[in-house]
């Protein structure tokens, strides 16, 4: 049985746990540090305190990255990865054989393999976090595109005025709903998180629920543009909000507005969205990782 280490990186954190036969042992997490020397001792450190023998690491890392070279055009939030090979760079940290993947990617994967999209061929997996990640699945096969990019919504434009508040990151980022709820309860960002968020919303604050309906009206509308460009079965949310079942009811009311606005009801009952929470949550990037390696490195 092989016994993978396998990491998310993150902006914040390094999320990491030894995945065996497809189930994930304890969950760990350190702050990511923000230079590429203390990154490679964190990462080294992480190796060695392991207390048994590990076959293989498999990193999920945000930016366009090319699995099967190992090159990073960029690293996402982490601003010290700007065209590396990134493959390279773990190989030579690591005792053992190594993946690397894009952490949106790795989502979907997991999610194919013990999610919501097993023996699903078409879908849509959008991650919501500090910015918004996407994966794109047709015809049983992961959309990369011809520079890798395929699935970066980060940048996708939600208007015509081309300004950075109007991207998709920005507009449906966790942090659109935490700025302006704390503003409303008169704190700073960094004093409230989504679980006090959304506590508040179920317990009837009217300005946590008008924040939270308009989050889910600019993310329905994106919904609405990806589903009549790839048709997919299903899209999955992903990301730690996904663990919020009320998310869903806000987001279901707003993509009803959307349909109950159009005047072509036939074809609207064609291609409504199949939107689903995922079952994997914040495990889904790490989950996704280990398959990933298996599928580069065999069982």
């Amino acid at each position: 049985m092989k016994k993978i280490l396998v990491l998310d990186i993150g902006g914040t954190f390094i999320k990491y746990g030894v995945m065996t036969d497809g189930l994930l042992g304890l969950v760990q997490k350190q702050a990511t540090p923000k230079t590429s020397d203390a990154f490679k001792t964190c990462l080294k450190q992480l190796y060695n305190e392991q207390t048994e023998p590990i076959n293989g690491v498999s990193i999920s890392m945000p930016g366009i990255i090319n699995a099967d070279t190992g090159f990073a055009v960029h690293g996402g939030s982490l601003e010290f990865v700007r065209q590396m090979n990134m493959l390279a760079f773990y190989q030579s940290i690591f005792d053992c054989p190594v993946a690397v993947e894009n952490d949106a990617r790795c989502a979907i994967i997991g999610e194919m393999n013990l999610g919501q999209l097993q023996g699903v061929n078409n879908a849509i997996m959008i991650v919501l976090g500090t910015g918004v990640g996407g994966g794109l699945l047709v015809n049983g096969q992961i959309v990369r595109g011809a520079h890798q990019s395929a699935g970066e919504l980060s940048f996708v434009q939600t208007n015509s005025s081309i300004a950075m508040t109007d991207f998709f990151a920005v507009k449906n980022s966790i942090y659109s709903l935490l700025k302006p709820f704390a503003h409303s309860i008169n704190k700073q960002t960094s004093d409230v998180n989504g679980e006090l968020f959304f506590e508040a919303v179920k317990s009837g604050n009217r300005d946590a629920q008008r924040i939270l309906h308009t989050y889910c009206n600019s993310l329905a509308l994106q919904i609405w543009n990806l589903q009549t460009i790839l048709d997919p079965e299903k899209i999955v949310i992903g990301g730690g909000i996904s663990s919020q079942t009320i998310l869903l009811d806000y987001l279901n009311q707003e993509l009803k507005k959307i349909l109950d606005s159009l005047s072509i009801s036939p074809l609207t009952q064609l291609i409504s969205p199949s939107v689903v929470l995922s079952t994997i949550g914040n495990n889904a990037n790490l989950t996704g990782a280990y398959f990933h390696f298996i599928q580069k490195h065999g069982e």
